[in-house]
C-alpha cells in the first residue's frame, strides 16, 4: 500500500484568497508548474467560489499526490448541484446569466467527478504531474 499525505484547508468567502495561494503553493511544491498549474488552480479556484456563493459560504479542500497525479477534493454541505448543470459539452451561451463555472472545470481540468445529492457535493479535480494529459483523459473543448 502506498502512503500519502492529505493537506487539508476550510474555507470561507473571508479565506478564498488565503486558500488559493496556499493551493498554487502545493501544487508548485509537487511539480506543477507554468500554465497547467495555473488550470489547476483556476479550476479549484472556481469550484471555490461556486461553493461560497451557491452551497452555504463554507467548504473543505482535501489534496494529495499519488501516482503521477494532484487530486483536489472540493466538499461542501450546500443542496445539491441540479443534473442539468452537467447537460452538454457546449460552453453556457454568452447571454446567459451564469453557468460557466462546471463547464470551465471541466474543460480545464485533467478529469472532473462529481458526487452531489441533497448533503451536498464533493468535486475531485485531478492533474497529471509529468506533462500533458494524455489522449482522451481531458474532456473536449
Amino acid at each position: 500500500m502506498i502512503a500519502y499525505t492529505v493537506t487539508t484547508w476550510e474555507f470561507t468567502q473571508e479565506k478564498i484568497n488565503t486558500v488559493r495561494g496556499a493551493v498554487t503553493d502545493y501544487a508548485s511544491a509537487h511539480g506543477l508548474k507554468g500554465v497547467r498549474r495555473g488550470d489547476f488552480v483556476l479550476a479549484v479556484y472556481e469550484a471555490m467560489t461556486n461553493v461560497v456563493k451557491h452551497a452555504g459560504g463554507r467548504g473543505l479542500i482535501r489534496m494529495w499526490a499519488v501516482g503521477g497525479l494532484l487530486i483536489c477534493d472540493i466538499t461542501d454541505s450546500g443542496p445539491g448541484i441540479p443534473v442539468t448543470s452537467f447537460d452538454g459539452d457546449d460552453p453556457p451561451s454568452d447571454h446567459a446569466p451564469g453557468g460557466r463555472g462546471i463547464w470551465l472545470i471541466r474543460r480545464l481540468s485533467d478529469s472532473a467527478d462529481f458526487t452531489t445529492g441533497p448533503q451536498g457535493t464533493t468535486l475531485r479535480i485531478a492533474f497529471r504531474l509529468d506533462g500533458p494529459p494524455p489522449d482522451g483523459l481531458r474532456v473536449p473543448a
